[in-house]
């Protein structure tokens, strides 16, 4: 089959490599028909470190996918051949603290289907994962919308960490598909005065198609400035969505005196200075988000319900061969891109 490697900082190679086995009997061995590229793999294309954690290259990344089922082990029992199934990339044992308590994505012993280190990405024809990660999906969804879930499900988790009613303004902070996504979820929600920003002005401009009040790019306004002239007293609650320092920052000054920021977006720095005074004095709340815990089914249930529109996010579709150049696009966020994807 061919897979593709990332071999070093923006380096792309393409290898025949064998099909992988089923060694478990609960395993499924799954044909990828759409993979999209996530801020994170992006990281592992622009740095050789995210965080305190080096990459291991070579490395085939890649967790957001849609797949079709070709071959199950002998213990699966809901799934057949022939089955189109979304993807939950995130393996946990099920057994540890984490797992018991109801949180699987903090599992103890986890392992990401394309992180460098763990296990083999869907940047390749073929993968295996075990069948409680798969979940078929209805006839009328496209396999697009399918791979677009997983980014879904993680402004849904993103959303549900903050409870309750936010308050009147609310401020998304990063206009990627996640963001894009979660500026959709707040606007059914009834949230009609959200504030969103990207760097790029496609994505900004997404962000009002999404649902957004007002959106602006910080390379060219001072978006502070703007979104407090509109709201003089401050957000009630801010998702920084981009991991940009400059927007972390941004989200300090626009919370209002006992808001909240929910930290969704994954900084490539593995340590970041602000001012405590900021905080301190705001008495600002921080609550960071780690991936998705159990929303798989829940962004399944609204796409296929039509609630949430969410194809027009993967504007970029390449083949497997061009996976350098969609990494490319997507990184140098070129062409207007929203969501880069392969096509299988």
């Amino acid at each position: 089959m061919k897979a593709a490697y990332l071999t070093g900082i923006r380096k792309v190679e393409i290898r025949d490599i064998p099909v992988p086995a089923i060694r478990k009997g609960d395993h499924v061995l799954l044909r990828t028909a759409v993979a999209g590229l996530c801020g994170s793999d992006l990281h592992y294309f622009v740095s050789d470190r995210v965080g305190s954690e080096a990459v291991s290259y070579p490395a085939i990344v890649g967790h957001e996918c849609s797949a079709v089922v070709e071959a199950v082990g002998s213990a699966v029992k809901r799934l057949k051949p022939g089955d189109r199934v979304a993807v939950e990339p995130s393996i946990s044992c099920g057994e540890c603290d984490q797992c018991r308590s109801g949180r699987p994505h903090t599992c103890r012993h986890i392992g990401f289907l394309g992180h460098p280190g763990e296990r083999d990405g869907c940047f390749a024809e073929f993968f295996v994962l075990p069948e409680r990660n798969l979940f078929p999906i209805p006839d009328a969804m496209s396999m697009t919308e399918a791979m677009l879930i997983e980014p879904l499900s993680i402004a849904l988790h993103a959303r549900s960490l903050a409870g309750g009613w936010l308050g009147p303004a609310v401020g998304v902070l990063g206009s990627g598909p996640i963001g894009l996504s979660l500026v959709q979820v707040l606007k059914i929600e009834g949230y009609g005065k959200t504030y969103a920003t990207d760097r790029s002005d496609a994505r900004a401009s997404a962000a009002v198609k999404a649902g957004a009040v007002w959106s602006g790019n910080p390379e060219r306004m001072d978006i502070v400035g703007e979104i407090m002239r509109r709201e003089p007293l401050g957000l009630d609650a801010v998702f920084e969505v981009s991991g940009d320092p400059a927007a972390i920052e941004q989200a300090y000054d626009l919370v209002k005196p006992g808001g909240w920021i929910y930290q969704v977006g994954i900084p490539l720095a593995e340590r970041m200075s602000y001012s405590t005074a900021k905080l301190r004095r705001k008495e600002i709340g921080i609550r960071h988000v780690r991936r998705q815990n159990r929303c798989i089914k829940r962004a399944l249930l609204l796409v296929e319900a039509k609630h949430l529109d969410i194809a027009w996010l993967a504007t970029h579709a390449f083949k497997i061969e061009e996976t350098g150049k969609a990494f490319a696009t997507a990184a140098d966020r070129t062409d207007g891109v929203l969501k880069a994807s392969i096509v299988f």
